[in-house]
């Protein structure tokens, strides 16, 4: 059975016709419009943590929630091959003239409504508030391991690992920086200090998760990423999935941050935390993981062309942005964060590279 006749015998409608959007597929059906969104199949046992979340939001006037269908067996989700399917009721949807400003403010109104949140102390294992350090070098020991793997096979490596080796100086380097910039940033004392400003993290920085009514109204989807933090987690992660999508561009980091600023103004000590997250290579560091744990018969199947792509498109657009961002906030807000020298002297390089090649044309 197809996507399309899976989710018609679930939910009880005609599908007519559907498009991508983002994070998410609009489906044109018999019944109306809906919104389809997918999460890991894993992600099944934080149903409980959701559904407290949820339920604590409604309560609030903060942020409200797009309406969540179930199926026709009365289910908040369904589950396709190997992902988790949840649906909302689509609206009209609005057209705003600061999108980004707008966003800012409706993560701090998310984070606002999450701040009188109680019983996340029942929800321990969905929880990496004050652990980021030890998170982080878990997920480099890992990598470092995997680079001894490779330097001791004997036979050809495939081209994915010629890549990840060579790759391992600069990722290893970049991710030991972000967890000695979080202790010299006071990440510890950070933690307490904002711990009254949010308890959960939002988690879904794709287009497609937050959305405005044609009476702007704010509205947000995606409750299976949601995960119990800090906010600066959020605001990290923002900003590198906008440097992502668009390149790094000082006045979208600017409004987005003014627009989280006009509803719940960050702390000063938050912006060098902000900067140690965007300095951690999490992405790539997830995909190494999720490559290392292949069968050897699907690791030798990888397009490596197409995984080196993503990969180095992930290092190359951070690397703007974690040379402007100091900056930025330094002429912005006043606040000095100390900046990387070697990210610069790398620049440099690359710079005198690009000079020796056209001299030598």
């Amino acid at each position: 059975m197809d996507e399309k006749e899976f989710l018609q015998e679930e939910y009880g409608f005609t599908i007519n016709g559907w498009r991508e959007s983002g994070a998410q597929k609009v489906l044109e059906t018999d019944q109306g419009l809906f919104y389809l969104y997918t999460a890991p199949a894993g992600y099944k046992y934080k149903s409980k943590l959701v559904e407290r979340v949820r339920k604590h939001l409604t309560q609030q006037q903060e942020i409200g929630m797009l309406k969540l269908v179930k199926t026709k067996e009365g289910h908040p989700h369904t589950f396709y091959e190997d992902a988790m399917c949840y649906l909302y009721r689509g609206v009209r949807e609005g057209q705003l003239d600061d999108p980004v400003y707008a966003c800012g403010q409706s993560l701090a109104r998310f984070h606002k409504a999450t701040a009188s949140f109680t019983g996340d102390k029942l929800f321990l294992p969905y929880s990496s508030l004050g652990s980021w350090p030890s998170m982080w070098r878990r997920k480099l020991r890992r990598y470092n391991e995997y680079r001894d793997e490779l330097d001791e096979v004997s036979g050809e490596l495939t081209p994915m690992d010629e890549f990840l080796l060579t790759s391992y100086t600069y990722v290893h380097q970049l991710g030991e920086t972000a967890v000695q910039y979080l202790s010299a940033a006071g990440y510890d004392r950070v933690v307490k200090e904002t711990a009254s400003f949010g308890k959960v993290a939002y988690q879904n920085f794709e287009q497609g998760y937050m959305l405005w009514n044609e009476q702007e109204v704010r509205l947000m989807g995606g409750e299976w990423n949601w995960v119990l933090d800090m906010r600066a987690r959020d605001i990290g992660q923002w900003l590198k999935a906008e440097s992502r999508r668009n390149g790094w561009k000082d006045e979208s980091a600017i409004r987005f941050i003014e627009g989280y600023n006009s509803v719940s103004p960050l702390l000063e000590s938050e912006y060098p935390i902000i900067y140690g997250l965007m300095l951690y290579p999490g992405r790539f560091l997830k995909l190494v993981e999720t490559y290392q744990e292949l069968p050897d018969e699907e690791r030798e199947a990888v397009d490596a062309k197409i995984w080196h792509t993503h990969l180095e498109d992930e290092l190359v657009h951070m690397e703007e942005a974690l040379r402007r961002y100091p900056q930025v906030i330094e002429q912005q807000y006043g606040t000095s964060i100390p900046q990387i020298d070697w990210l610069w002297r790398r620049e440099n390089e690359k710079a005198l590279d690009r000079r020796d090649e056209k001299s030598s044309e």
